[in-house]
């Protein structure tokens, strides 16, 4: 099927939607040009190709102003109907949502189309597609945002890291509930007392997805690709990499680091073979994980267990996930087949529902860009600014925002609801003559941000305008936020960090180079920090680790580089057969652990 032949057809059918099929028209050369939003040449190329498809009759008027007929062999809705047809078929479906919205609204193929969706999602079980006895179990569920890279070396984003977990693995498990590292490709690890020299031990039998053994040269080589990465942070300490044996891996360091562990734990440390690469959106596709992409773009992933996986198999064979729009929510929600809803969904009456307990899932952070041009290059207007944060107004824009913070963490919310609550801040009117002072005349300031955080952001932008701060609001979609254009020129960025990996995923929101916060650094802020880190990296007392951070995170306070909003909490809702819920460090149910009670 051409799809953009078939679009043609219904740009030209929608205008005599009302005319049956059969029936001659009279239409001039001018007018299908105008319709089709393209020159009489091409228009006439287009026409050639619909009756080519027998979607019309036409007849060229003879001579100069005379009109042509048209005789449509195809109505608007069948047409309609199958050209979503086959874009279910081939799991663009929002391409499908889109046509609907421009060609179908209020008619039955809209109706159809709303059912089909409703009926997709959940689980189900099927006939295997090699064994028609043999039944396969598949979940499908959708998603809000798009998949924006499954590189473990690239990846930022929760659900993208999420995705990530359930492929690939890193050589040890942290478990952060638990605080224990556990084996994983390596089934054992030891270091020297400086903590210096780390030597692996891998299991054997490990294989990727393709077949291929994994061995100590595979680590070696996909550890290597981080050197040249946006996460280049986890190796910077690494002087060399050793293989000391098919199955014996040594790393030596530039110096001491006792979290070194927590480094080889992290998602973006995930093994991958980089001798297998693909074209397209993943170029390293291939792990060891309990599931393997059996397709993959940003819009559509589709996950099969892995049956060589070294670990325990899957219970589900497949699992679905599917970026859907905003609008078709209510549709998808009120069917009570989605499985979990991370604080992104208005589930309303959830008797019909498991709960699981509400955790903290991130803390909404605002930070200034110091290496832009304009008043922002003052530290003074800086904190001036982040006094205008009302935090408690920001807490009242209801859930998922549970509590004012102070800082990433959130191991004291009965001090931070106090110090949010009580403190004596100055009146806009007194910030506003303060910054005059400091010399803001009014300039336009940007603030980026993505759909998610409209509401925070339309709020600061109105406690802002108070101080006679004129505060533009941009909002940028997930796969272009993180780009170098878009970053260098906005003021401010709005986004959710989710440390929820203790002081690691603290170290990737601060110096993840494509990040939020890195990428607004002046070079002195970026040593200070690294200076900070350094200092955490060793030391080997847990407490005293976590006062050198605090003091980190006061001295991008006192600096007006990062200004902490609001923490935030995800409740997940589930329906009561699926079983092993439980929650990962990113947020999400790993799917080889779920299963659903028949």
């Amino acid at each position: 099927m051409n799809l953009q032949t078939q679009y043609y057809f219904l740009l030209l059918r929608r205008v005599f939607r009302d005319i049956e099929c059969n029936v001659e028209i009279s239409i001039s050369m001018k007018f299908i040009s105008q319709t089709l939003f393209c020159t009489e040449r091409n228009a006439k190329l287009i026409l050639n190709k619909l009756l080519e498809e027998g979607l019309i009759q036409f007849t060229s008027g003879k001579g100069r102003g005379n009109t042509s007929t048209i005789v449509f062999l195809v109505s608007l809705n069948k047409a309609l109907l199958k050209q979503i047809q086959y874009l279910i078929k081939e799991n663009k479906i929002n391409q499908a949502i889109d046509l609907v919205k421009e060609f179908g609204k209020g008619t039955e193929v809209e109706e159809y189309f709303i059912n089909w969706i409703t009926n997709y999602f959940g689980y189900q079980k099927m006939s295997s597609s090699f064994n028609e006895v043999e039944e396969v179990e598949v979940l499908r569920f959708p998603i809000y945002r798009p998949i924006t890279t499954v590189d473990p070396t690239r990846v930022f984003f929760d659900f993208d890291a999420h995705l990530v977990k359930q492929v690939y693995n890193t050589l040890v498990d942290y478990h952060f509930d638990t605080k224990e590292f556990v084996g994983s490709i390596a089934h054992s690890w030891e270091h020297n007392e400086k903590c210096t020299e780390w030597f692996f031990y891998l299991r054997k039998g490990v294989h990727f997805h393709n077949g291929k053994e994994l061995n100590a040269s595979s680590v070696k080589d996909s550890i290597i690709r981080l050197f040249h990465s946006p996460h280049q942070w986890l190796v910077e300490d690494i002087a060399d990499i050793k293989v000391l044996s098919k199955y014996v891996v040594s790393f030596s360091l530039k110096r001491e680091n006792h979290l070194f562990l927590h480094y080889v734990a992290f998602v973006p440390m995930s093994i991958v073979d980089v001798s297998s690469t693909s074209d397209g959106f993943s170029q390293y596709s291939i792990g060891t994980g309990p599931f393997r992409f059996e397709k993959i773009q940003p819009d559509f992933c589709l996950l099969s267990s892995h049956s060589s996986y070294f670990g325990y198999r899957p219970h589900l064979d497949k699992v679905e996930i599917i970026r859907i729009s905003e609008e078709l929510r209510g549709s998808i929600e009120d069917s009570k087949k989605l499985f979990l809803d991370t604080a992104e969904t208005n589930l309303g009456e959830k008797e019909q529902w498991e709960t699981s307990n509400a955790i903290f899932s991130g803390t909404n952070v605002i930070t200034f860009n110091t290496k832009r041009d304009g008043p922002l290059q003052k530290v003074e207007i800086r904190k001036l600014i982040g006094e205008l944060f009302d935090r408690k107004k920001l807490v009242n824009l209801g859930k998922p925002r549970i509590s004012p913070a102070q800082g990433f963490l959130i191991e004291n919310r009965q001090m931070e609801h106090e110090l949010s609550y009580s403190e004596k801040s100055p009146t806009p009117a007194d910030i506003k003559n303060k910054l005059k002072k400091q010399g803001y005349l009014g300039e336009k300031l940007t603030l980026v941000t993505y759909s998610r955080h409209s509401l925070d952001a339309k709020l600061t932008q109105r406690m802002l305008a108070e101080a006679g701060i004129r505060l533009e609001i941009k909002i940028v979609n997930w796969n272009n936020i993180q780009r170098k254009e878009i970053l260098e020129n906005a003021d401010m960025i709005l986004f959710e960090g989710t440390p929820n990996e203790g002081l690691i995923s603290l170290f990737e929101l601060l110096l993840f180079k494509d990040g939020f916060i890195y990428p607004f650094l002046s070079e002195q802020l970026k040593s200070k920090v690294e200076s900070f880190i350094y200092c955490i990296k060793k030391e080997n007392n847990t407490c005293n680790s976590l006062k050198i951070y605090k003091n980190l995170e006061q001295f991008l306070i006192e600096n007006g580089v990062v200004h902490f909003l609001v923490h935030k909490q995800v409740e997940v809702f589930h329906d009561y057969s699926l079983k092993g819920v439980r929650f990962n460090s990113r947020m999400w149910i790993d799917f080889k652990d779920i299963w659903y009670k028949q």
